[in-house]
């Protein structure tokens, strides 16, 4: 005890004898004591020593040795020129005393300045804080910035979060001002987080005609970094082939036409270049009841509100498409007519056209900038075989062909360009049959196709596609709740059962991300809401139950 007491005696001597030397080291350079060089910035004076600067800065020691032969070697006074006097004179304070202020409005300068003395320790702050700065906004300058000033681990993060968040970058102005090698270096990454391939398409169109008098001669080049064989055949034929860029570019039409015979192959043929975008999971799950809301944020299982400033309605359905959630349907008291938009990004609030009909219970899914709704009921009615779709570019809705069986508290998911439905409840709520039908539409062909049918009846439940299987999570049957998982493996059309979840679930809503399933809202038993949290895993079969205490009321 007597050996670590000394020791801390020490260092506490020690640290106070520095601090102490530091400020007389300060001191001295200020007073201009035994000073050798006066730095020159702007007609201002700074008086400082010459092996002080050259310790810290390895331009300032090729600058003052004698073999340089330079003539700032000899000379008294040396200008510097392209350099502010203030930020000289936080440098010249942190060589004497290792302590600087960084902030917002000096931190571009002193990189710049940092950089070209090199002053590693001050470039290294400031590529920190500059680090922390990072968002949509400024992603791109900040990438360009740290490759100008040779900063690789502040690159390596602002092109991170650039592929992280590209939907949201590339509605920015910042994204349309990229030269064509900025660009193309980006649109081939293979990090990219997209929904779907056709978000590529989109900001790769939206940047060409930004400028196309000068960019027209870039239109081949721009294409060729869409993975086109990933987009469905209909996106080919009807979006990319009539674009005005590109149908009379033979290059163009040529790579159009290859992509969609190769739209017909498995993926594992079509080569590196046109596989799948490695997507980074960093998303959370929105739950929407007005005028309160909340998202779950998986990597740290933690819940946060959200003001939700929408129509209070009931029997709703809910989907996101490029950064904004579409609430459609619903009623109260009578049906609602509009659909509340809510852009993440922004967090802001407004309101679109709702479906040409009306009505509850209907489900929807998204699909290359289009919202698929499906059946539904008006109140009180029977089912309905209805399908629409709404283009969230032209704002308008279409009504296609029905399904082939009427349906209302169904599930609907895209899966590889088709729109599946599955389950739900035929006829009205009083005399209903519940359902295990389930049926595909090709929107290529504007076709309904009858799928092998569920092993369970179920309406209410949840739908979520996780690595080419949909999952139909727990729901009502005849006589109740149901507690089985059940999915539909596409390739070979067949259900099969997995593991059963700890609760019988009446209302299901639950999404996945990655290969992990989050049962995440519902009823139990006594119509009780769920407040915790269901993992499903689905590469090993097992069930994580999460007890929380802030989970959604």
């Amino acid at each position: 005890t007597q050996l670590t007491q000394h020791q801390q005696t020490l260092t506490s001597e020690r640290s106070s004898l520095k601090e102490l030397a530091l400020k007389k080291k300060l001191t001295v350079q200020e007073s201009g004591i035994f000073c050798d060089v006066t730095l020159v910035v702007q007609g201002k004076y700074f008086p400082a020593h010459r092996i002080v600067l050259a310790a810290a800065s390895h331009v300032f020691r090729l600058m003052f040795t004698s073999k340089s032969k330079m003539k700032e070697s000899v000379c008294p006074e040396v200008e510097l020129r392209s350099v502010e006097p203030e930020i000289i004179e936080l440098l010249l304070e942190y060589i004497y005393t290792s302590q600087i202020s960084v902030d917002r409005n000096n931190v571009q300068s002193l990189l710049n300045v940092a950089n070209q003395y090199q002053i590693e320790p001050v470039k290294t702050l400031c590529a920190k804080f500059i680090n922390g700065q990072i968002d949509a906004t400024n992603c791109l300058g900040i990438s360009a910035l740290a490759d100008y000033m040779n900063c690789p681990e502040l690159q390596m993060a602002a092109e991170e979060f650039v592929q992280l968040h590209f939907v949201d970058v590339c509605r920015l102005d910042e994204f349309l001002q990229l030269d064509i090698a900025q660009l193309t270096h980006l649109l081939h990454q293979d990090k990219l987080s997209v929904c779907s391939e056709t978000q590529v398409y989109d900001a790769a169109v939206r940047w060409l005609k930004y400028n196309i008098s000068n960019r027209q001669q870039h239109v081949a080049e721009v294409l060729r970094c869409v993975r086109l064989p990933l987009v469905s055949k209909t996106f080919l034929s009807e979006t990319v082939k009539t674009e005005p860029l590109f149908k009379d570019n033979p290059e163009c039409l040529q790579m159009i036409t290859c992509a969609m015979c190769k739209n017909l192959r498995s993926r594992e043929d079509l080569g590196k270049g046109s596989q799948p975008r490695r997507k980074k999971h960093n998303h959370c799950i929105g739950l929407f009841e007005g005028p309160h809301g909340c998202y779950f944020d998986p990597r740290d299982s933690s819940w946060t509100s959200i003001s939700c400033h929408f129509s209070k309605r009931q029997n709703t359905t809910a989907v996101v498409w490029n950064g904004v959630v579409y609430i459609l349907g619903g009623s109260n008291k009578f049906p609602i007519k509009h659909t509340d938009c809510y852009n993440i990004l922004k967090n802001s609030w407004y309101s679109k056209p709702g479906p040409p009909m009306p009505r509850d219970s209907m489900a929807a899914c998204a699909f290359e900038g289009k919202i698929y709704t499906s059946g539904g009921s008006k109140v009180g009615a029977s089912a309905l075989d209805l399908f629409e779709s709404y283009n969230t570019v032209t704002e308008s809705w279409r009504v296609n062909t029905s399904m082939l069986v009427s349906r209302c508290s169904h599930g609907s998911v895209e899966a590889n360009g088709l729109i599946y439905v599955c389950g739900g409840m035929a006829g009205t709520g009083v005399s209903g049959r519940v359902l295990r039908n389930c049926e595909v539409y090709d929107p290529s062909t504007q076709q309904w196709r009858k799928l092998h049918e569920m092993r369970v009846a179920r309406k209410n439940h949840g739908l979520v596609v996780v690595n080419n299987r949909i999952y139909a999570v727990g729901g009502q049957g005849s006589t109740g709740g149901l507690d089985s998982v059940e999915y539909y493996d596409i390739a070979s059309n067949k259900w099969h059962a997995v593991s059963r979840m700890p609760w019988r679930g009446l209302n299901v809503k639950c999404a996945a991300v990655g290969d992990v399933i989050y049962v995440v809202a519902g009823k139990g038993l006594g119509a009780q809401c769920l407040r915790n949290v269901l993992e499903y895993h689905t590469q090993s079969d097992r069930l994580v139950y999460q007890i929380l205490q802030n989970g959604p009321h």
